[in-house]
């Protein structure tokens, strides 16, 4: 793998620039000035010690020396002086020798061979220097390193160099012998460490074109500067197809590069390798003493391990690289990863490690026979979450509830995994909380401690009857409890029954809408703090208070956001599209409700899907864009929808829409399905689901004058002081029913009413019945002001195509209140008269250019024109008979 990547050549002159390679050179020169001794080479598995030892013996031929080389094997590690052979049964060694070499080492006394050697190759080398080098002195058998140790400390004086390379980790047979190189006088010891950033920037560029510095620092992260792990990437890269220079590198599992990390980790030796696999298994860093115990290795063996793993490069910030830990791991069958993450867990739980770094483990290895295992999978699910590491934590209590015996412990974590559930995926949240805990619940195996937030789910879901059962059992169990159940109620904003009680309802309105806005500005967002926020801001909405409460949604949508958290962020852009329509603000109601759509994972499954359905409906409805909306109407939606909760809002947006769209008996069905529905639940309250005011208006369509006054009389009946929208729109109503010369004093009642209630749209509609009033009473000027007025309230909340046949009534009422005929102005060429008609009716000059689609340059130079030829010096003073020119814009 290592042959003509980059080229002999090439890396030779790479190499020789190092600073080690000086005292190499120096070596060799003194060797041949009878100076010798030994040099030792250190240097990681793959970092270059071979190529230095050959980079040696080819310099060795300058000086004329002789070269002996022999390298240590695992095979012949056990023979004494087994390695010496290699040098005597080569053909490197020179005929003339005193003695034949099987006369040296035939008794096997090492002392004497060492002697006989050493006399022997002096003898050489009275003719030419000696090189002798010796490579994996790791692996070279104790009798065979004594005597060259021997021949190089008597070589101080003689013509005679002994380099000796090896790799850190496995210690020499005799471990007494790592002493004996340090008191060998003369040693010089060179350390080869892995190459810088710069340097695998350099010795890349010589096999990859162009290498540039992004790959080059790709490549130090990925090899750790090892040569021989350059290589192989190198190699891997260049067979490989194009890669996106955006695609972050990855070697390929099994590849050339996964192939020499095994090969490193293999050349290393057995503790090398325990111990690597130990850091992969455990990933985060780790102290030596958990690495060892997992890898199975004494405290000696464990730090050799890791020095051998750091001289290769192989470990960054304590733990192993992220691409050699892949290659390794795949390498490993998976029983024998799933036995040591087991290990692993058991370890780390007995060290005190945070137990999500256990849970981890446990994850890992699926499956955990330990009872202990169930408490630190849980306890870690709430470490994640602290996190914000929502489906790290998912896992784990999917686990925990796998893996438990107890039902009642079991019910408690689907509990909770419902709960964590919402952050990601309602849907999924419903899923858990309709399964497990209620079929606890109905066998008696769910504990009291989590029916409080059973209940708020169900809620949340929609699902109020279910809900109400298990209130009612909280409602049953003992005193203390009682005052517990009536906090957890206190957050519900429907009463469970019409009976006064403890329940949100009976509390005073301006005291409740207090105690929510105050909620709202202390409470964190958390799982449990997540539905009391909702409830909180949709009261905030529903009494009249829409700002603050948007205001606030808004922060927790940013904190959602930043939190990673689409199943908030489908709840909070769905509060604040309530929000800002409520405010007439339909560009950023569509915005919100939008985002809401687009954070729900599955759009069809969920009943929660009818919250940011309805608000998109209600958006383009209240727009004027009935083809946008009949195109939300006409998604598919579950059909457990119509009966929950979120069906109410799903069947009034439905409703507005076909009342809208002239289709008034589609309209009184899914008014009175909401009807059967909060009568059912014992839910009808006015401010919340005003049903009476949507039945009696798809009522007046029909001519049912009488039973729609019936249903807003008992509207305003049960209106009460803050609801400032509501009894303005039953005032309204209310106008409707009566003679045409009464309706201008219900409506400016209903005026007053709104000009409170933050709902422009609201105050719109009722303007332009007022002003319709004026005109059935034959008063055009009244009625034009006004619908002047409701012109501006409509563009100012964005609803292009109903502000435009708004500006059209407008339109006919000045001509009726004025007698000026709609033509204009004969001086005026058609597209002056048009550019004219909407500068008269307050649009600006970018506003004209995009109504009429023509640049800001051409509105400027028609309206000089005009003013021109009305003799006229600003918009202002434009004649108001040209308004009627929106006939034709």
């Amino acid at each position: 793998m290592q042959a003509d990547i980059w080229g002999r050549a090439e890396a030779m002159e790479f190499i020789e620039r190092g600073p080690e390679f000086g005292r190499l050179r120096t070596a060799l020169k003194e060797c041949a000035e009878a100076q010798g001794g030994i040099v030792l080479i250190e240097a990681g598995v793959g970092c270059g010690k071979t190529e230095t030892l050959s980079w040696v013996g080819e310099r060795a031929g300058d000086i004329g020396a002789l070269l002996l080389t022999a390298t240590g094997s695992r095979t012949t590690s056990g023979q004494p002086l087994g390695m010496l052979r290699q040098f005597l049964d080569g053909p490197a060694l020179p005929a003339e020798l005193a003695a034949p070499p099987a006369e040296m080492l035939d008794d096997g006394d090492a002392p004497r061979a060492a002697r006989r050697l050493t006399t022997a190759l002096h003898d050489v080398a009275r003719r030419h220097p000696v090189v002798v080098c010796v490579d994996d002195l790791q692996h070279a058998d104790a009798a065979s390193v004594q005597c060259l140790l021997h021949l190089g400390r008597h070589s101080t004086r003689a013509r005679v160099l002994v380099l000796f390379a090896r790799s850190p980790g496995p210690t020499l047979q005799d471990p007494q012998l790592d002493t004996e190189f340090l008191r060998q006088p003369g040693l010089r010891r060179i350390r080869l460490a892995p190459l810088s950033p710069a340097g695998v920037a350099e010795l890349s560029a010589v096999g990859f074109d162009p290498p540039g510095r992004e790959h080059a620092r790709e490549f130090h992260e990925i090899t750790g500067g090892n040569p021989l792990l350059l290589r192989a990437l190198v190699e891997e890269l260049r067979s490989a197809t194009e890669r996106p220079a955006t695609t972050p590198l990855r070697p390929a599992p099994g590849g050339p590069y996964s192939q020499a990390v095994r090969a490193c980790l293999r050349r290393g030796g057995g503790g090398m390798w325990r111990v690597a696999k130990a850091l992969a298994i455990l990933g985060a860093p780790a102290s030596a003493e958990v690495s060892g115990a997992l890898a199975g290795t004494t405290p000696v063996a464990t730090a050799q391990g890791l020095g051998a793993l750091a001289a290769a490069g192989l470990i960054e910030e304590d733990r192993l690289r992220r691409a050699a830990r892949t290659a390794l791991l795949d390498s490993l069958d998976p029983a024998e990863q799933g036995a040591l993450h087991r290990r692993a867990a058991t370890i780390l739980r007995h060290e005190g490690a945070p137990a999500a770094r256990t849970a981890r483990h446990l994850l890992a290895a699926r499956d955990v026979p330990d009872p202990w295992a169930v408490g630190v999978l849980r306890e870690g699910a709430e470490e994640a979450l602290s996190r914000d590491r929502a489906r790290r934590a998912i896992d784990y209590l999917e686990l925990a509830a796998e893996q438990c015996r107890d039902p009642s412990i079991r019910a408690e974590i689907h509990v909770r995994l419902a709960e964590i559930s919402w952050r990601l995926n309602p849907s999924a949240a419903e899923q858990r909380c309709l399964g497990e805990p209620l079929t606890a619940l109905a066998v008696g195996d769910l504990p009291e401690s989590s029916m409080a937030s059973v209940a708020r789910q169900l809620r949340a879901h929609g699902r109020l009857d279910a809900a109400r059962e298990v209130f009612d059992r909280l409602r049953k169990r003992t005193d203390p409890r009682a005052e517990w159940v009536e906090y957890v109620e206190s957050d519900v904003p429907f009463p469970w029954s019409d009976d006064p009680g403890p329940s949100a309802s009976a509390t005073d309105p301006a005291e409740r809408l207090e105690a929510a806005e105050q909620l709202l500005r202390v409470s964190g967002l958390t799982d449990v703090t997540l539905f009391p926020i909702v409830t909180a801001a949709r009261l905030l909405i529903a009494r009249d208070r829409a700002g603050a409460a948007e205001a606030h949604c808004r922060d927790f949508l940013a904190e959602s956001i930043r939190r990673e958290a689409p199943g908030w962020v489908a709840v909070f852009a769905s509060a604040c599209a309530e929000a800002a329509l409520r405010q007439g603000r339909l560009p950023d109601a569509e915005g919100y409700a939008r985002q809401a759509m687009a954070a729900m994972p599955e759009h069809t499954g969920s009943l929660y899907l009818g919250g940011p359905l309805a608000g998109l409906i209600s958006v383009y409805t209240a727009m004027g864009d009935y083809e946008a909306a009949a195109r939300q109407v006409n998604r598919p939606v579950t059909k457990a929808l119509y009966s929950s909760l979120h069906g109410l809002t799903y069947l009034r947006a439905r409703g507005r829409f076909h009342l809208a769209t002239d289709r008034a008996r589609a309209a009184l069905a899914d008014f009175l399905h909401v009807a059967w529905l909060v009568h059912t639940w014992r839910v009808d309250q006015p401010f919340l689901i005003p049903w009476r005011t949507d039945v009696a208006e798809a009522l007046l369509r029909l001519d049912e004058t009488e039973r729609a006054r019936r249903l807003v009389v008992e509207q305003l009946r049960l209106c009460g002081p803050g609801d400032g929208r509501v009894r303005g729109t039953a005032l309204r109503l209310r106008a409707m029913t009566v003679d045409v010369a009464e309706r201008p004093e219900l409506l400016t009642q209903a005026v007053e009413a709104l000009r409170r209630s933050e709902d422009p749209l609201e105050l719109a509609h009722t303007l332009e019945a007022l002003a319709e009033s004026y005109r059935a009473r034959a008063e055009p000027a009244r009625a034009a002001t006004l619908q002047s007025r409701v012109w501006h309230l409509t563009r100012d909340c964005g609803a292009r195509p109903r502000y435009r046949a708004v500006a059209h009534a407008y339109a006919d009422l000045l001509t009726a209140s004025t007698g000026t005929p709609t033509t204009g102005d004969t001086n005026l060429s058609e597209s002056e008269k048009r550019v004219a008609a909407l500068a008269a009716c307050g649009y600006s000059n970018r506003g004209i250019s995009e109504e009429l689609f023509i640049t800001v340059s051409t509105v400027e130079q028609h309206l000089t024109r005009v003013y021109r030829k009305l003799d006229i010096k600003n918009r202002r003073e434009l004649p108001s008979h040209l308004r009627t020119g929106l006939h034709r814009v």
